[in-house]
């Protein structure tokens, strides 16, 4: 009976004409392609600078330039270096058990990080990661000396790094 079924799909197929053909292809094409995509791994779209660990000054260069990208694109900023100070340095927070425990008027607590086994061995486990934050900018700039070009600099460093524009300098390259 299933037999029959195919068979007589094939001979449709068979006698439809170009476009029906063509169309039935593409059909199989897809069907194999989501098939061969299921069973394929693939990276995770994760894999990102996000992911890479930085050192401190590392991740302040690579700041800094990408910092220097976005204000050499403003209308006017014209060539561009920036300097940028930083609070703190990165800081993790691991899972952790706690205890508390009250007796006659004592308190006691006590705590223990979570571990996982990984292919290094026994590593804790990583909740949050804080990046440093953004203190302060300087930016030296060909088109430094523009009142506007120095107002939508600061404007939009304050917006992207949420810090107050008198946190923010802008002045012009010699």
């Amino acid at each position: 009976m299933l037999a029959n079924s195919i068979s007589e799909i094939f001979e449709r197929i068979r006698k439809s004409d170009k476009k029906m053909k063509l169309m039935i292809i593409c059909a199989f094409i897809g069907i194999a392609l989501i098939m061969l995509s299921e069973a394929m791994p693939f990276q995770s779209a994760k894999n990102n600078n996000a992911d890479k660990d930085y050192s401190y000054d590392e991740y302040v260069s690579m700041l800094e330039r990408k910092t220097e990208n976005l204000i050499e694109s403003i209308n006017g900023a014209g060539e561009c270096s920036v300097m940028l100070t930083l609070k703190n340095t990165r800081e993790s927070v691991y899972a952790k058990n706690s205890e508390e425990s009250r007796n006659d008027g004592s308190y006691s607590n006590s705590f223990e990080y979570v571990l996982y086994k990984g292919q290094d061995g026994e590593t804790p486990v990583l909740v949050k990661q804080y990046f440093p934050q953004v203190m302060g900018v300087a930016v030296v700039c060909s088109g430094g000396d523009n009142v506007t070009v120095r107002e939508n600099i600061i404007s939009c460093l304050s917006s992207v790094f949420d810090i107050p524009t008198s946190k923010i300098s802008v002045s012009k390259l010699k």
